[in-house]
């Protein structure tokens, strides 16, 4: 009865604070603040972006220009594709260590050091372990900023906003891919380097104007007072200075909650204990389990794979096809489509999103597939080229607005505040090293499939996969607020199964 009529009694706060959300809509639609914050750290995702794409131009020029370094071994190129993966993960266990020590915005600005001297590195190389030694460090520079910047973002963002905010991302990753693209397929490679190199001060220009600390990872230090100052300029107290202390209050109230559950003992142990304690709890091994298992799908169904190998997968798929149009074409498209992915994320769930990419990736990759086959048999058809380039541009199109993109989202929603910065790292480092694995024996796994044909159906045939996968157990973190997606865990793990609330989500301006 007690709790009834508390909850009667707060009912007229609540009504207030909506009544003043709606006025402060009216008079300012839109919060930069929040905005600006989430691209400054959203802007690391360029030289990301040049990461990826510059494997692509890189090969095809040192294959035929080799009188600066000579004859590049089919060893040298897949290492040189593939060593930005291989170092991801050592970044990604790097932020477990930090990201909750240091801070959020912290851990993001040491990441832009390593960056600078790998695109240096790169563009001053005179033999191949040069060139892998600069790759090993943009790849490093690669995991911890976006990984970091995927946290901040999750943890400043409003629920109805924190999709489209955090795909922000997804858009500067693919304009740096449309970036290399561009350049390198006309200029020397070593140009495109500095290029990218210019690039990376970006984010260190950003981010000394607008991004405070994490003030949900302030209130966890017990810096109340950083964290109301920084949760009053991300919110714009001018506009909605009631619900900045409203906001504030109920963090706190979730934080003390937490504390009175955790093992203040485990909490002070060594972190391996640590780890082990955390992953005993519902909350945290559940979407463990979820994100090791599809970022294993993700990465097989050749998203990445095709990021890294461009060039020359589509020289065999599309023959026929001027190869600096197609590539230029592909890059063009994904860059598109991470305007609609932002705006996607804003209007529609987790879930729908990836099945349906899912199954456009599945049909599409069958269909180029069988293109493929029949152009083999003797079928020299310029349609069964364009039908496969076609196939392969919706490929990329479906794949850069749920399968590429919203893994990555997934796991600074779903796991609790207080492991974040603990276990995001490992998982992130799980996916890197798959990311390597099907990276670098890509030609390896094509051989052992039989060639094109195999590689295109074996990638079709985990798109569909996925898509079971997804529909099966990944739940909707679309507006949830991050403590409701935990409450989630503790009583659910098959999404299809799950138990359903009537509770009436609250709108805050949070």
């Amino acid at each position: 009865m007690e709790e009834e009529s508390i909850k009667l009694n707060e009912n007229p706060v609540k009504h207030e604070f909506e009544a003043e959300e709606i006025q402060n809509e009216n008079k300012k639609t839109f919060n930069w603040a929040e905005f600006l914050a989430c691209v400054s750290v959203a802007t690391t995702n360029l030289h990301t972006g040049f990461a990826l794409g510059f494997s692509a131009i890189l090969l095809p020029q040192l294959e035929k220009y080799n009188d600066e370094m000579g004859k590049i071994s089919d060893s040298q190129s897949s290492w040189i594709a593939s060593s930005i993966s291989i170092a991801a993960p050592f970044g990604c266990l790097f932020i477990a260590f930090t990201l909750d020590r240091i801070g959020r915005i912290s851990t993001f600005k040491i990441s832009l050091w390593p960056c600078f001297i790998g695109w240096m590195l790169i563009a001053l190389a005179f033999n191949p372990k040069i060139i892998i030694i600069g790759r090993l460090l943009t790849g490093f520079a690669m995991s911890v900023g976006t990984n970091s910047a995927n946290v901040y973002m999750a943890e400043i963002s409003s629920p109805k906003l924190r999709g489209s905010m955090m795909s922000i991302g997804s858009v500067m990753l693919s304009f740096g891919i449309l970036l290399m693209y561009c350049t390198g397929l006309y200029l020397h490679w070593r140009i495109v380097a500095w290029i990218a190199f210019v690039g990376a001060f970006f984010p260190v220009l950003m981010t000394v104007f607008w991004t405070p600390e994490s003030p949900v990872w302030l209130i966890h230090k017990g810096q109340d007072v950083k964290a109301l100052k920084s949760l009053a300029y991300l919110k714009n107290s001018k506009y909605c200075a009631g619900a900045v202390q409203e906001t504030f209050n109920e963090m706190k109230i979730i934080k003390e909650k937490k504390d009175l559950l955790i093992n203040k003992e485990m909490e002070k142990s060594n972190v391996f204990r640590r780890v082990a304690w955390l992953l005993s709890k519902p909350t945290v091994f559940k979407p463990a389990l979820f994100m090791i298992v599809f970022f294993v799908l993700q990465q097989f169904t050749g998203i990445y794979t095709f990021q890294f190998h461009a060039v020359k997968m589509l020289q065999e798929v599309a023959q026929g096809i001027d190869i600096k149009f197609a590539t230029l074409l592909f890059g063009l498209f994904r860059f598109l489509l991470s305007f609609v992915a932002t705006g996607m994320l804003h209007n529609y769930g987790r879930r729908p999103l990836c099945m349906i990419s899912g199954i456009i990736m599945g049909i599409t990759l069958f269909i180029s597939g069988l293109c493929f086959c029949l152009r083999t048999n003797g079928d020299e058809s310029i349609i069964m080229t364009w039908i496969s380039l076609l196939c392969m541009l919706l490929y990329i199109s479906a794949g850069s607005v749920g399968i590429m993109l919203i893994p990555w989202i997934l796991p600074s929603e779903m796991f609790p505040t207080e492991v974040k910065g603990l276990l995001i790292g490992p998982i992130m480092a799980w996916c890197n090293a798959v990311m390597f694995v099907a990276v670098h024996f890509y030609e390896d796994l094509k051989r052992i499939l039989g060639g094109m044909l195999g590689i295109l159906w074996f990638y079709s045939f985990i798109s569909i996969l996925s898509v079971f996968f997804v529909w099966v157990f990944i739940p909707e973190t679309h507006k949830m607020k991050l403590f409701e997606i935990e409450d989630y865990f503790k009583d659910n793990t098959i999404f299809l199964l799950r138990k359903k609330k009537t509770v009436k989500n609250e709108q805050l301006c949070i």
